[in-house]
């Protein structure tokens, strides 16, 4: 599947009747959560999709309302209802601070999907949906697209329509990269530090970060400004719509930032990526490891890490490589040229491990020539040339510059 997002122009009367089905998207979700909390409560279990969508047509019955969405739409809200339910308790497995669905109380537009049905596309730039006919612009011929679903949402003063299409991957089987195995540790200092079997390091910045340090300090300024205003004042909303601009333009920029990092590591031809299993949620949360370290925290949060390997695993799938989470407990700690836990612990600050007497590497590098170490030992039969570690540490041995700059 694959997303294009066009621009709408709705008129005032438009506007209104998307806001109306969006209080009736409301509602629906409202009185479908109200019935599934009872189940709950009585049966201790859900109902499922199929249940759900069954109960639709009685409840249409008594809110005569309903029936101006489209019964497509309905069903789809159900589905998300059910799906966030099986995320739950999916969820509260691993970790026991997660929430179940709640009811939406705001009055903001809330976006609404028509999955299957429920749109006509015409010519001259109108597209009905909903039996709503907007005027739209877009530099595609949406009419040869096979769209299997449409959401219209409301973003930045600005109407948009997502068309999801079928598009179906393509893929090349390439020889040549069946041997290649990268692994690479997730941090910090570096977003990714990586070894492949090969011997070759990749090393990808942390620009994600630096890019929230810039806009913060934006952020920042205008929160303070904005602090000294009169609610409601012309000065007041001015400054407002600033501070959206300013967050719009930095989600903008890391997006972009991190799809260009994702793409350039699926481009250097793997056959298979190894990353840690890394609990970023669990890392992030104060009541976590990192309870009492503010500062790590937020540069877990400013990282962007979650993002970074969401927009890495569909890249991947897109071009057939295998995309493997591994636990990566103590692979920090772990000396990777002796296979023992070092004599002193490794603090967050060490940026360097010194193996032995002569050879001192890169933190991260030993974390990513442990995760592949580990992921070797549990695929004997992969028939792939495993790494020659002890001319690895020798390649990138940094005990000459550490001990010119000791001197």
């Amino acid at each position: 599947m694959k997303t294009y997002q066009i621009r709408i122009f709705p008129t005032i009367n438009q506007i209104n009747q998307l806001k109306e089905l969006s209080d009736i998207r409301k509602d629906i979700w409202n009185k479908l959560l109200d019935i599934e909390e009872n189940e709950y409560k009585t049966n201790k279990k859900i109902f499922n999709n199929f249940d759900l969508n069954n109960m639709l047509p009685d409840l249409k019955e008594q809110h005569i309302n309903w029936k101006k969405l489209n019964s497509k739409a309905i069903q789809t809200i159900s589905s998300e209802l059910y799906g966030s339910y099986r995320s739950f308790f999916n969820l509260i497995k691993k970790d026991k601070t997660a929430r179940p669905p709640k009811k939406i109380q705001d009055n903001i537009f809330h976006t609404i999907n028509w999955n299957q049905s429920g749109w006509i596309i015409k010519d001259d730039n109108k597209i009905i949906i909903n039996k709503i006919s907007f005027y739209y612009k877009s530099n595609l011929n949406i009419k040869t697209l096979n769209i299997k679903e449409i959401r219209i949402k409301y973003k930045n003063n600005k109407w948009l329509c997502d068309l999801v299409v079928d598009n179906k991957i393509k893929y090349e089987d390439i020889l040549n990269i069946k041997t290649k195995i990268l692994a690479i540790d997730l941090g910090l200092e570096k977003l990714c530090h990586g070894i492949d079997n090969k011997g070759n390091e990749v090393i990808i910045k942390n620009k994600s970060k630096n890019i929230n340090k810039y806009f913060q300090k934006q952020i920042k300024k205008i929160q303070q400004k904005r602090s000294k205003t009169v609610k409601g004042s012309k000065r007041n909303i001015k400054l407002k719509k600033v501070l959206n601009k300013c967050y719009h333009k930095k989600n903008s920029q890391i997006k972009q930032t991190l799809h260009i990092q994702s793409k350039k590591l699926v481009n250097m031809n793997y056959n298979t990526i190894i990353v840690g299993d890394l609990s970023v949620k669990k890392l992030m949360n104060s009541e976590g490891i990192n309870k009492n370290k503010k500062g790590v925290r937020k540069s877990f949060h400013h990282s962007n890490i979650n993002m970074f390997l969401q927009f890495l695993s569909y890249k991947c799938q897109a071009k057939n490589i295998n995309l493997t989470k591994i636990d990566e407990k103590w692979t920090t700690q772990l000396n990777c040229l002796t296979g023992k836990i070092f004599d002193k612990k490794i603090e967050l600050k060490d940026r360097k491990v010194q193996l032995s007497n002569t050879i001192i590497i890169d933190r991260d590098l030993n974390s990513a020539i442990n995760i592949l170490n580990r992921w070797f030992e549990n695929h004997f039969a992969s028939m792939n040339e495993p790494l020659d570690v002890s001319s690895v540490v020798k390649k990138f041995n940094l005990f000459n510059e550490t001990t010119k700059s000791l001197v």
